[in-house]
């Protein structure tokens, strides 16, 4: 058993590497084995370097405050009551709610354990205290709150700074007032009551502050809606954000007012975006880009509603038409098709397949001018779909004649060919 711990002792005091669970769970062993065979300084020395190792390595909770509570009865063993009590302290100060199972200790024990419980928790108190007074001093007024929430029944220290902290925070409240800060001197005020409710002076002024922080909301929404009304959007937005900055003292009808009708407006020149770019109508696009870009009283404001606007797509371009120009043979098709070199087919839209499967075979006349080097250039397509009338326009451009000849030499023609067109599977 000495072999074992020795060796025990050895890897504890040499490991730099991470010691793993079972380690520790057979080192704890090893020593409480020691302690009951009642070989106290061996235990206590076991014991010692466990806990310098998992305090080094952060080691878990639950093994190191055993470690401590071992430590505390292997010098009780020792007669070392001093040291025990600081082994106590420490598994305290772990776990201050750590709790011994009365039936297996004698009293001797548990009386040191509690003189130790009782000290650590006034060390503790104690901190808290000097937390508690630079929480005060720094205006830390939610921190002090959580430190009297979570140690005020525990610490009456603290519960006796309370009406002091009051004080404090009146006294703050009553400087931002006084400086028109209102806001502030409510959220003062406020913890001041919190603190001490019968602290008359605060709740009377809090009561005023809150009065005075309901004009101003009031002012503020009508000068918002009288800049509104003019459409003087920019004195809007700085009306609305000072409506919003005031909303912190807890009174948000006023914003909710405004956002409402900002909202709405958005909502109907969004309506309007969409219905514009069904109808390719880019001059009304810019407009409302424009009245959008205005209306907003701050860049993130209705993104939801900005979501919603539309993908515009281009008009398709109509055909171009262009005249006849003076000096061109005008030819019957079937003579001007004779002289045909080379054709390109145009490439029916799929929007469009499905009307021509139906209806049958299309023709679509097509104005053309050939030049001298037998090029052509569609000059019209009459009574066409513009999706149809731009697939056609961009084959028959491809098309190529031989050069047209008269007595006079090479001219150039202008010819209507009929195309018919139908779907093919």
């Amino acid at each position: 058993m000495f072999q074992i711990a020795f060796v025990l002792l050895t890897v504890f005091q040499t490991s730099a590497a991470p010691i793993s669970p079972n380690e520790v769970k057979d080192a704890l062993a090893h020593a409480e084995a020691l302690y009951y065979s009642a070989h106290f300084a061996d235990s206590v020395a076991l014991l010692t370097r466990i806990d310098q190792t998992l305090t080094q390595q952060s080691g878990p909770l639950k093994d190191r405050a055993e470690t401590k509570l071992r430590l505390g009865l292997g010098y009780i063993g020792l007669n070392d009551t001093a040291q025990a009590k600081s082994s106590f302290m420490g598994l305290f100060a772990l776990d201050p709610d750590y709790k011994l199972e009365v039936a297996q200790f004698p009293p001797k024990v548990l009386s040191i354990v509690e003189d130790a419980k009782a000290d650590q928790m006034k060390e503790r108190c104690y901190a808290a205290q000097t937390e508690a007074r630079s929480d005060i001093d720094n205006r830390k007024t939610a921190a002090f709150q959580d430190l009297l929430k979570s140690m005020g029944s525990k610490c009456p220290v603290l519960a006796a700074i309370a009406p002091q902290a009051a004080e404090t925070f009146y006294r703050n409240g009553m400087a931002s007032y006084k400086a028109g800060d209102f806001n502030k001197a409510l959220s003062s005020f406020e913890t001041a009551l919190t603190l001490s409710p019968e602290h008359d002076l605060a709740r009377e002024y809090a009561d005023l502050t809150r009065s005075k922080l309901q004009v101003g909301q009031d002012r503020l929404l009508l000068q918002w809606q009288h800049d509104y009304g003019a459409k003087d959007y920019k004195a809007a937005a700085v009306d609305y954000r000072a409506i919003k900055s005031a909303a912190g003292s807890g009174d948000t009808k006023a914003l909710a007012s405004v956002t409402d009708e900002y909202r709405k407006a958005l909502s109907g020149l969004v309506d309007n975006w969409n219905r514009t770019c069904s109808n390719f109508d880019v001059a009304n696009q810019k407009a409302i880009t424009g009245q959008i870009s205005s209306l907003l009283p701050e860049p993130s404001f209705g993104a939801d509603i900005r979501g919603q606007m539309k993908k515009c797509e281009e008009e398709p371009k109509p055909v171009q038409v262009a005249s006849t120009p003076q000096g061109c043979l005008v030819m019957e098709p079937q003579l001007a098709l004779a002289r045909l070199k080379t054709r390109v087919d145009p490439a029916i839209p799929t929007e469009l397949r499905g009307f021509m499967k139906s209806n049958g075979p299309l023709v679509v006349r097509v104005k053309t001018r050939i030049n001298e080097s037998g090029d052509v250039t569609v000059t019209a397509i009459p009574d066409s779909n513009p999706i149809l009338g731009k697939v056609i326009q961009e084959a028959v451009s491809q098309w190529k004649f031989i050069a047209i000849r008269d007595a006079s030499g090479v001219r150039c023609v202008d010819t209507e060919i009929p195309l018919a067109l139908k779907f093919r599977e």
